[in-house]
């Protein structure tokens, strides 16, 4: 098998907002404006490079100016970049925060996303062949979750929820995840439940056939399951945030793929995990070079 990590999904420029007061709505707030570069998958194949993991990246990026410049930015980091031509624009996320640099609205155009279909997938199927793991983030297309689920049960498949709505693209293949990491809330949606804790909700997506799952809460303690045990895992408090809350999320599912596919515990995997979540914590964006300072030696 193929060293290397397989990661499919989006990529975006980032544009972050955060206001110097209260936000008031239907008003020009005053506050700092951050652009970056992107995307949930993006981010984690960023932070695994960092750490000195090998990754193979689908993803749809355009042609545009943000889109080569961002490109280009992977493949220096060392990522083997694999993208579908395609006129359209490369991806944008535009995210309001608040004076907490909590994340108050967000509006993101994803169409490039299409492109990233079962038609480009088949022709680059080689890209899937050799490897155990295959890591995906719920902002494909149903058609290419679809795709990826028929044609790689077999393998590990790895699942990001981000968001209660996008979450649902994964409801028809809980039997053939092997992670699905998730918030709370997600948890919940996907179960088409309300107000069901961690634990209650592990044991029905366990019930359902998922083989591990992360739950995260927030500021409160991580929750898992793995080998037939729901345990949890603390999350510190960072007194030291300098930046916003985007990012994070992708930070700990970074440091949980980057464990888990080198036959760590999950335990394990989540701790490393919230050490890249709380150093990008310090950053104003979705990535924090310094994560570089975890970066250990990897097979080749």
């Amino acid at each position: 098998m193929d060293s290397s990590i397989l990661l499919i999904g989006g990529s975006n420029i980032d544009y972050i907002a955060t206001s110097n007061e209260e936000l008031i709505k239907h008003n020009s707030n005053i506050g700092e404006l951050e652009v970056s570069f992107g995307g949930v998958m993006r981010n984690v194949v960023e932070n695994l490079c960092r750490v000195g993991a090998k990754c193979t990246f689908i993803t749809a990026i355009g042609k545009d100016s943000n889109g080569l410049s961002m490109f280009n930015y992977m493949e220096k980091l060392g990522a083997s970049m694999h993208s579908p031509n395609t006129e359209l624009n490369t991806s944008s996320y535009i995210a309001i925060n608040n004076k907490n640099r909590d994340m108050e609205y967000a509006i993101n155009d994803m169409r490039i996303m299409g492109s990233l279909n079962p038609t480009f997938l088949s022709a680059n199927i080689n890209l899937f062949e050799d490897h155990e793991y295959i890591v995906i983030e719920s902002n494909l297309t149903d058609e290419t979750i679809e795709w990826i689920f028929s044609n790689f049960k077999d393998r590990k498949i790895l699942c990001e929820g981000i968001s209660q709505t996008k979450i649902m693209k994964f409801e028809k293949y809980l039997k053939d995840i092997y992670l699905l990491k998730c918030n709370l809330y997600e948890a919940n949606a996907i179960l088409h439940k309300e107000g069901l804790d961690a634990k209650k909700c592990i044991q029905a997506l366990t019930l359902k056939g998922v083989k591990n799952c992360v739950i995260t809460q927030g500021k409160d303690e991580i929750a898992f399951y793995e080998k037939g045990l729901i345990d949890f895992v603390p999350v510190k408090e960072n007194n030291n945030i300098h930046g916003n809350t985007t990012g994070c999320g992708d930070a700990l599912f970074s440091g949980v793929v980057d464990y888990l596919v080198r036959d760590n515990s999950l335990k394990d995997a989540i701790i490393f995990g919230t050490k890249l979540s709380a150093i990008t914590l310090e950053s104003s964006k979705a990535n924090n070079p310094d994560v570089a300072k975890f970066s250990y030696p990897h097979k080749n």
